[in-house]
């Protein structure tokens, strides 16, 4: 291993390399479902600044997670960047400041509304991060608002870029948003099962299935109300949809009682490709392409989990 890769492989370990990729697909998908509902062609350079802050956002949650979690770690993970000493303290801290620095900086240069929403998200994975995780309930939920928060990020960019009210336009990416929220939170309770010493087959691994069952359709249903679908959309729509249900399905049943906690959430974590995928279909044939390239990026997501722990 040469002496650059192993100085920075203690930082990806840290940042979850694979779960990285799947984080500019929540602003990208609500900036292209916010934007489909005008008639005006919105400028891109604000979804670039709302795709940055969104992963700045991410890397501080991480870092700051194992920053509080370092005692605890130190215990039960000690191989872990931070207990192991790879990172210090120190070099963590400034990391986290950085992050949410450069976050809300690349917010502000989207908008003020983006810097409001962004600002939020801070807040919000701060508190989990602190405090939250600690209580099962307020936890899976602020898990579940983080990536919603993460998707309306590249909403209100589209909606300030554009200059349109909220309106019933704005209607597709809101139901996107609740939909993203409840999915996370159904594999975020999945998630707390890695804890226990036996593994429970109850109905908590049916509800990420479950959140995805109901939020896919409605978000189609949603953007139908508004405006029609043409060409390739449709087609592409139902079937990422389904895609992303039959993933979500096996995770739940045959792939749960064959792979360990943290596997199944990690085939979680890649499910979100497939669905921020489907999401950019329903903004239109302009989401044809991105969607694209989410499905590739769920094809590296499984090279690079093999190396880097995901869950």
């Amino acid at each position: 291993m040469s002496e650059s890769s192993s100085l920075f492989s203690p930082w990806l370990r840290l940042l979850r390399l694979p779960n990285l990729l799947t984080v500019p697909g929540d602003p990208v998908a609500g900036f292209l479902l916010a934007a489909a509902g005008s008639d005006r062609a919105p400028v891109a350079v604000p979804l670039v600044y709302a795709a940055c802050a969104s992963l700045a956002f991410y890397a501080f949650g991480l870092i700051l997670n194992d920053l509080a979690d370092r005692a605890t770690d130190a215990r039960e993970r000690p191989e872990r960047p931070i207990p192991s000493g790879q990172i210090s303290t120190h070099q963590a801290w400034m990391a986290a400041a950085v992050m949410v620095l450069a976050g809300l900086n690349l917010a502000r240069a989207a908008g003020l509304e983006t810097l409001a929403v962004g600002s939020a998200l801070v807040v919000l994975s701060a508190l989990y991060d602190l405090v939250l995780k600690r209580f099962r309930g307020a936890g899976i939920v602020a898990m579940g608002l983080c990536r919603g928060f993460s998707l309306l990020l590249g909403a209100v960019a589209a909606r300030s870029e554009i200059a349109v009210r909220l309106d019933a336009a704005a209607a597709p990416a809101l139901v996107a948003a609740v939909g993203l929220t409840l999915y996370v939170m159904g594999f975020s309770a999945v998630a707390r099962r890695e804890a226990e010493a036996e593994k429970p087959f109850d109905a908590v691994r049916w509800m990420p299935f479950a959140a995805l069952l109901v939020a896919l359709p409605t978000v189609l249903v949603a953007v139908c109300a508004t405006r029609k679908l043409e060409g390739l959309a449709p087609t592409a729509y139902v079937f990422l949809m389904v895609m992303a249900l039959m993933r979500a399905w096996l995770l739940g049943g045959m792939l749960y009682r064959l792979q360990t906690v943290p596997e199944t959430v990690g085939g979680h974590i890649r499910n979100l490709l497939l669905v921020q995928g489907c999401l950019c279909v329903a903004a239109g044939p302009a989401g044809l392409w991105p969607a694209l390239f989410f499905v590739a990026l769920s094809l590296a997501f499984t090279r690079l989990a093999r190396r880097f722990y995901s869950s």
